[in-house]
């Protein structure tokens, strides 16, 4: 309100405090800025530096991942054109011939020739009954099914698990059969192998429904049942003519990425880089730390700062405590590569040497002006609590800690101006204690002045923070409220003179005094002024109306 706010600056102290300050502040601030503008050149040095290095890391996994997804949708065309043109020759139809053979058993393996392909494996026709999602029922699409995964088998020959960078090459059908690049070693590992790939969510999120624009997807980490470890699998779906026939998918090892990324890192970095998978989960962890301590480089709360972070951009830098992190989104695997450097690692470097000492030099002249400004500020304390002294004894009643009678009537005046100005209700209650000389007179000084205090915390009570209040005589009192009119002025008349009357004054053990006081009221829509002097006049006349009707009322009209 702007009353309220009128009052603020009004009873706020004005000192040379701002003086002391601003000028301290400025020389703070230009040798803080002169500093900040280095420390910030050094910062984007660092940051691109840590970026670049990042970046440098994350091209050469891309180009390994690059060449696998490339052989990935290689291998998809070539067994969508199989499907589309499918051979009829002597192995496809012994092949065919002897899958007839082998459907009924629970678990199969079929090997046209042991020296140019891998086997197909799968499970029986009773098998694929329990689950809706798969189907042999189409003979004519199984055949050249068959006779596609026949020609795949051929390639698959030519895949060295040992040396690529993915651990394996495997197509799932729908018919209930696998090719794997790693095969199965038993019966009991094809049931198995069969049963889990048919329920993780490269195969599942396959469906026409789940993937509707037939792109690659990745998975995040989880644990190989077969090999052991922890890897990340892509897939894309194999289609034609409209038809789902199966999951085309790649498994990448987490122990081969991190030879990857080891010799991906520049010699002598010191920082951990990490390969998150899609759900940001450790794949991959450089330097000395085992992978299963990798996530606990960040706890909760951090990572859910990391992961805000990195959903608004491609590539980000954030610092996490004492530790700086970059990030790069990887664009041919479905994680990001992330870098960890802590403070002493940052700090060896050249760019962290040069910005301590900076700002070592920064500190020392900071604390030197520090010790400066300490000293002005005491000095400024001490005349500041001298004029304080003065500024309470020259406004204020010693005796009741109230408007002194100059003061009352210097601040009145433009709170009634500015209710004016805006076309408020404005009030004014003057009032002065019954019998005030005969308690004097029977009690003592020192009663009476215990008797004004007690009015005064009375009067105190009962009003607003925007209301104004002062002693403007020996025991008469006058109180401003803006934004009030006469008849809720009344009320807080009222209200006060209740208080007081019901709250006796104890003078000792066995004596109380009864302090009461007449009101007399005033309000600007009353009189059609908001002169100060016009309206103390009226609202004095009524208090002395109140005293000659019997005290210990209120007269709010002549």
């Amino acid at each position: 309100m702007l009353i309220n706010s009128l009052f603020r600056r009004l009873r706020s102290e004005r000192h040379p405090h701002a003086i002391v300050h601003l000028c301290f502040i400025l020389v703070l601030f230009f040798s803080t800025f002169l500093t900040w503008r280095e420390v910030l050149v050094l910062k984007e040095t660092y940051e691109t530096e840590r970026q670049i290095k990042l970046s440098a890391v994350a091209d050469r996994l891309e180009r390994q991942f690059q060449f696998s997804l490339d052989s990935l949708l290689f291998y998809r065309r070539m067994l969508q054109y199989a499907l589309a043109n499918p051979r009829d020759t002597n192995d496809s139809r012994y092949a065919i011939r002897l899958f007839n053979e082998l459907r009924l058993q629970p678990s199969w393996s079929l090997n046209v020739n042991t020296q140019r392909n891998m086997p197909l494996n799968g499970v029986s026709d009773l098998w694929l009954r329990s689950l809706a999602l798969l189907d042999r029922s189409n003979g004519y699409r199984l055949q050249n099914e068959l006779r596609a995964a026949l020609e795949f088998s051929f390639i698959l020959q030519f895949t060295e698990p040992e040396k690529d960078f993915e651990q394996r090459l495997w197509y799932l059908s729908r018919a209930g059969f696998f090719i794997s690049s790693v095969p199965p070693v038993d019966s009991q590992q094809i049931l198995s192998s069969y049963y889990t790939m048919i329920h993780r969510a490269y195969f599942t999120d396959m469906m026409p429904e789940r993937n509707p624009t037939r792109r690659l997807r990745w998975t995040a980490s989880y644990p190989d049942s077969l090999n052991g470890g922890v890897v990340v699998t892509v897939s894309v779906p194999v289609d034609d003519d409209n038809y789902w026939y199966g999951v085309l998918a790649m498994d990448f090892a987490s122990d081969k990425i991190y030879t990857y990324l080891r010799q991906a890192i520049p010699v002598g970095g010191q920082d951990t880089v990490l390969l998150l998978d899609r759900a940001r989960k450790p794949l991959a962890a450089s330097g000395s730390i085992p992978l299963r301590d990798a996530e606990a480089l960040f706890d909760a709360a951090e990572r859910e700062q990391l992961r805000q972070q990195m959903a608004q951009g491609s590539r980000g830098q954030l610092r996490i405590g004492s530790r700086f992190v970059s990030w790069t989104r990887m664009h041919n695997f479905d994680g990001l590569l992330l870098s960890v450097q802590s403070l002493k690692e940052g700090i060896q470097g050249e760019t962290g040497r040069v910005t301590l000492v900076l700002l070592i030099i920064w500190l020392f002249f900071t604390l030197m002006l520090l010790l400066a400004w300490l000293t002005v500020e005491r000095l400024v304390d001490k005349l500041l609590k001298l004029q304080r002294n003065l500024y309470q004894r020259a406004s204020y009643d010693p005796l009741t800690q109230l408007l002194n009678r100059g003061t009352f009537f210097e601040q009145a005046n433009p709170l009634c101006a500015l209710c004016e100005l805006h076309q408020q209700p404005l009030a004014l209650i003057q009032l002065d204690i019954d019998h005030f000389k005969q308690v004097n007179d029977t009690w003592g000084h020192h009663i009476g002045d215990r008797a004004l205090q007690h009015t005064a915390t009375v009067i105190l009570s009962q009003l607003r923070a925007s209301d104004l209040c002062g002693r403007i005589g020996g025991e008469e009192f006058c109180i401003v409220l803006p934004e009030t009119d006469g008849q809720e002025a009344s009320k807080v008349a009222e209200r006060i003179r209740s208080t007081l009357a019901a709250a006796k004054l104890e003078i000792d053990e066995k004596h109380s005094l009864l302090i009461t006081a007449s009101f007399g009221v005033v309000s600007s829509q009353e009189q059609g002024s908001w002169d100060i002097e016009k309206l103390q006049p009226v609202a004095d006349r009524r208090l002395y109306m109140a005293k000659q009707r019997g005290r210990n009322q209120i007269c709010w009209l002549d």
